[in-house]
Order: structure tokens, then sequence, then C-alpha cells
């Protein structure tokens, strides 16, 4: 299953995964120049139940899907079920199975599929893409020893990089999404990965499902990040009601970019941006 996936053009997976996960449109994996976070609107009952609908016809996207999740709609359960089983695409099957878990529909099948998905991003052992200057600023295109670690493992640098930046981390927070349980282990995984993208994407997870349990190692990956990765990363601790994670805060994301956070945090915006 993992190699239909992996085989399409680069390009191509980054804009299906976006479209598909809309959901998740919000979270920037880049570290500079991120947008104002995104607030959670009101749920429009017309809105949601024209999403369910689509579902049933099966004429839906990523978005439609985003709003069954946001509003909790379990209405939307034997259709999208039904839809999991027929849809071949392994990004959009991934969604339906992220919402159906986080809506409470908690079955084996759904959690194995994003499970298999997710496995090349916790046991990928490349470099982080990232590199940065001395200061820990990010620094223009893919770092030298991860383009020479792609080289020698046969692979494009530009494939495996948007790979490393993109679709490993989105699949990440898929996972996190789902409000399992069960993701906590795979997060915790994720949080020690040298792809700091990723670390960043499991620690957003690890927020959202609210494991307190986790902030230290949290905490603890921030400070052996380059200041850059360590901010994004560090911007999980927010969703945490701790004042250990709070401090954290104030310690590694720069001062305005953390008032707009806790700005948009108290007008409803979660960790993963819904």
């Amino acid at each position: 299953m993992a190699s239909s996936v992996y085989g399409k053009s680069p390009i191509g997976i980054m804009l299906h995964f976006l479209i598909c996960c809309a959901l998740l449109v919000g979270v920037v994996f880049g570290q500079a120049d991120r947008p104002q976070p995104w607030i959670r609107r009101p749920v429009d009952k017309t809105e949601v139940a024209d999403a369910v609908a689509r579902v049933k016809s099966g004429k839906f996207n990523g978005y439609h899907l985003g709003v069954i999740g946001e509003a909790g709609a379990i209405e939307a359960i034997p259709d999208l079920e039904v839809q999991f089983a027929r849809d071949p695409d392994p990004l959009e099957k991934a969604k339906i199975a992220q919402v159906l878990l986080a809506l409470g529909d908690r079955k084996d099948a759904y959690w194995n599929f994003l499970v298999e998905l997710a496995k090349p991003a916790l046991e990928i052992d490349a470099p982080n893409p990232i590199h940065f200057d001395a200061q820990g600023k990010s620094l223009p295109g893919l770092s030298p020893k991860f383009i020479a670690w792609a080289e020698a493992h046969g692979q494009s640098p530009y494939q495996a990089g948007e790979n490393a930046v993109y679709l490993y981390p989105g699949i990440v927070m898929l996972v996190g999404a789902t409000r399992d349980s069960r993701a906590l282990p795979l997060l915790r995984r994720a949080l020690s990965s040298p792809n700091s993208q990723i670390a960043a994407a499991a620690a957003m997870g690890l927020a959202e499902v609210r494991d307190a349990t986790s902030i230290p190692l949290i905490i603890g990956r921030c400070k052996e990040t380059p200041a850059e990765a360590a901010s994004l990363i560090a911007e999980s601790l927010l969703y945490f009601d701790d004042p250990q994670a709070q401090n954290a805060v104030d310690t590694f994301v720069p001062k305005e970019r953390a008032k707009i956070l806790r700005e948009a945090r108290k007008m409803g915006r979660g960790a993963l941006h819904r």
C-alpha cells in the first residue's frame, strides 16, 4: 500500500494531500513566514448537512470531511464507513479513517490503515531535511546531509524532500488528529525523529490528545533542536494548561507569536488548528 502512495509525483502528493486533508491545512510545516492561526468558526448546520449528503453521494472532498469532523457529525459514520471501503486512494482513505476514529468509530481496520501509512515516517533514518545557521535560523533548500542521504539511497533529493517536509509530517498529524489513545506511543516515537518537521507534527498530536505526561518529552526535544525548529515544536505546549508547558512556550516561542497563538486559543483554535 505504501508504495502506491510514495510512488506518485512529489508535487501531486503534496497538493493531493492538502486537498484531502483540508481539516489540517491550517498547520504549516515550514518554519518561516507562518500565517496567522486558523480560528474555529461557528458550525453551520446547513453546511454540515450538505457535507453529510455529499459523503452519502460519494461526491465529497477533504473539506467536507473536515466539516464533518469539526462538527462531530456522528450521523455521517455509516456513510463514511461505506466510502472507506470503496475509496481506492490511500490518502483520501486515510483522511476518512482519521475522521471515523475522531468521531468515535474505533474499528481496528481504520487504525491499522493509518499505522501502516505512517510507518515510513516513523522508520525513516534520514537526517533533518531542514538545515540551520549558527543562530538556529533555517536556511533555504534541503540540508546537504539530507541530499547526500537521499542520493546514497537511490532517491531523488527533491522527491525525498517533499515526502520528508510535507507528506510524512502530514500523516503523523492525521494520527494525532484521531484523538485515539493508541496514538500515544507512535507520536512519542515520532517526536524523537531527527526530522524536525515530523517532531513538530508529533508534538501537536500529543497536544491534541492532551497527553500531559509528554510535556517533559516535548520540552526536552526543544532543548536539543535549533531555535527556529524548537519554536515550532514548542507551539504545541501552549495547548496544555500546565505552568511548566506555558513557561516553555515563553522560553522557545517568540513573544509576538506566542501572544497571537494564545489569543487564537481563547477564540477556540485547537492544537491542530480545528
